[in-house]
């Protein structure tokens, strides 16, 4: 049997360990640059009670032309952020990327 509080929430605890948010935060700047998760180093840091996000990611260069480097990074921080929030219930206060080398990256159909 479950016990329902008052206000439509179960009693309990769920823990998120600092492990679990780095491999999520990974995925998240993995999807948004769309490059491999091998390419991809995050950094995550306490500053002032919400998380301070530290992306690494190759340059993705599409086929298609691509974006702007100002409008991927951009992309990827409001994705690091939204998704941090959505998932994990975490407020993330900075997203810092940085770009290190170019990757081309073809889009495959299935």
């Amino acid at each position: 049997m479950t016990l329902v509080d008052p206000v439509g929430r179960t009693p309990g605890r769920t823990t998120v360990s600092a492990r679990a948010l780095q491999h999520l935060a990974t995925g998240l700047a993995r999807d948004a640059a769309r490059v491999p998760r091998r390419d991809v180093a995050v950094a995550l840091s306490d500053e002032r009670g919400q998380l301070r996000v530290s992306v690494t990611v190759p340059v993705a260069l599409a086929d298609d032309g691509g974006r702007s480097l100002v409008a991927s990074a951009e992309g990827l921080r409001s994705a690091v952020i939204g998704g941090m929030r959505e998932l994990a219930g975490r407020a993330v206060g900075t997203v810092d990327v940085r770009y290190s080398g170019v990757r081309k990256i073809s889009e495959r159909r299935v």
